[in-house]
């Protein structure tokens, strides 16, 4: 069994408003389920299987055998499994874009492909068949593969296998990346944030010493001095009751001397 790895799970459908869980089929997995990640132990084979249907997809890619929604919709089944928020949101649009109802994106990211078999049971069938793929870790269903041959020919089921098995290394991508960014993601920023304070901080602390020290405000140089340590106002002197021409300390009167 593939090493899977905690990481806090989005939620199941693009507008969860807009679904109810179905009764059958797998059931919608519940907010901090662990996902699956890529590690040592399903790398190489998640890798060796998508190259053996790389001709395929390069094929598919020039003369697909199956219309674009079709292919969306598979997306969209392994992605309810694996639970990838990335290939979720993304493939969301490219399946409306493709002509997908929002409210049967919904069904497929709800896990009720069974709903759908009463509209189209060869869609339907090719589905469960890719949910299938994903909750039994890549493995083949030789039932599930079986009753997918009764609506396709084999060049279209190898084609659809391709889809699932890239999409299926997407999805694991996707949750390996979240999955480290979970790991770091307080640790980083919280660093982050820290060192960017740290040369603010040294300056608003030389910027105040320096102002403590000589002064920096023109208009209050004795701000800092206490009500002791200014010295008082000078008072104006008083002036001569004796006017203009009163006596003055140099014993004259007026502007003339005596004798």
């Amino acid at each position: 069994m593939s090493k899977i790895s905690r990481v806090p799970s989005g939620e199941n459908t693009a507008h969860d408003s807009q679904h109810q869980p179905g009764s059958a089929g797998v059931p919608p997995k519940p907010a901090g389920h662990l996902k699956r990640t890529l590690n040592a132990s399903n790398a190489f084979e998640t890798i060796t299987k998508l190259m053996a249907s790389s001709p395929v997809l390069v094929e598919a890619a020039v003369r697909p055998k199956i219309p674009a929604a079709l292919r969306e919709k598979i997306f969209l089944a392994v992605t309810a499994v694996n639970d990838c928020r990335y290939c979720k949101w993304g493939h969301t649009h490219f399946a409306m874009a493709q002509g997908v109802p929002l409210e049967e994106v919904n069904q497929i990211l709800g896990h009720q492909i069974t709903s759908l078999q009463a509209v189209d049971q060869a869609e339907a069938t090719v589905l469960l068949f890719a949910q299938q793929y994903a909750e039994d870790l890549d493995k083949i269903d030789p039932a599930s593969l079986e009753n997918l041959r009764r609506f396709y020919s084999q060049a279209e089921v190898e084609e659809i296998l391709a889809y699932v098995r890239f999409i299926t290394l997407t999805n694991l991508t996707g949750n390996t990346v979240d999955a480290f960014l979970d790991r770091f993601r307080g640790n980083l920023l919280e660093g982050l944030v820290a060192a960017a304070a740290v040369p603010f901080a040294l300056l608003l602390e030389n910027l105040a010493k320096l102002d403590h020290q000589v002064g920096m405000d023109p208009i209050r140089p004795d701000r800092d001095a206490t009500p002791q340590d200014i010295p008082p106002k000078p008072t104006p002197k008083a002036k001569s009751d004796a006017g203009a021409g009163g006596a003055r300390s140099d014993g004259t009167h007026g502007g003339k001397k005596n004798g």
